[in-house]
Order: structure tokens, then C-alpha cells, then sequence
């Protein structure tokens, strides 16, 4: 199996307002699927068990903030709905592409007292992944 790096990641968020590419100054994207449980345990049980029910994700991203990142910051604005476009090893013919329609969760700002701004932001899955 051949390794992948992270640096032909392609990611894009498309909203109301456009489209903004996070892959340009990127340094982290983490997709962390999750999955609802309910509980079936009865009678006699001694151990609990359980089956699995509605799938959920949230996205994590995060990047080097630009001092004209307020185009950015707008677009990752809490509660602005989108869709978020994946592309782990880049656009090639053949390539992994996920599509996620999901809800931006806010930017996030960190500003360290001697290194670089960074931006981040969580999206929220909303819906099936495509």
C-alpha cells in the first residue's frame, strides 16, 4: 500500500456567500465519523449491549490565519450551512472525493504570543455524506 502525505489534500467550503479553498495554508483537517447507540439490554442480561443507529461526523480544520482572512472568518461564521469538499490525496482521475453537507461551527482565532495566527473551525456533518 503506498503512504499518503497530507500536502495534496484539496478541501473547499461552499456556501451562500461562495466558495473559499482551506487547503492553501491548511495544517490540520481531521474527519472523526461517530454513530448513535440504543441500548438492548433486557430480562437477564448481564452485560450490556447495543445496535447501532444514525451516523454523525464532524470535520476539523485548521490553518494559518492571513491578515486578509476576514473574507474567511465570514464564511465559517457559526451557523452558516454549506457544503465542505474533501479530497485527501488531491483532485487526480480515480481519487477519493467526499462531499459533506455541514454546518460551520464558527471560527476560531489563536494568537500565541511569539509564533504564527492560526484559524480554525469544526463543521458539523448535516446530512449524508456523498
Amino acid at each position: 500500500m503506498a503512504e499518503i502525505t497530507g500536502k495534496d489534500l484539496v478541501a473547499t467550503w461552499a456556501y451562500s456567500g461562495g466558495t473559499v479553498n482551506l487547503n492553501t495554508d491548511f495544517r490540520t483537517l481531521s474527519i472523526n465519523p461517530n454513530i448513535d447507540l440504543a441500548e438492548t439490554t433486557a430480562g437477564a442480561d448481564t452485560d450490556k449491549t447495543y445496535i447501532p443507529t444514525i451516523k454523525d461526523a464532524t470535520i476539523e480544520w485548521s490553518g494559518l490565519y492571513q491578515s486578509a482572512g476576514t473574507a474567511l472568518v465570514s464564511a465559517l461564521e457559526a451557523g452558516t450551512g454549506g457544503t465542505l469538499t474533501v479530497y485527501p490525496e488531491g483532485t487526480a482521475s480515480g481519487k477519493q472525493k467526499d462531499i459533506y453537507p455541514a454546518i460551520a461551527m464558527g471560527a476560531k482565532i489563536n494568537i500565541p504570543y511569539a509564533d504564527v495566527v492560526e484559524i480554525s473551525c469544526t463543521f458539523q456533518k448535516n446530512g449524508a455524506k456523498s
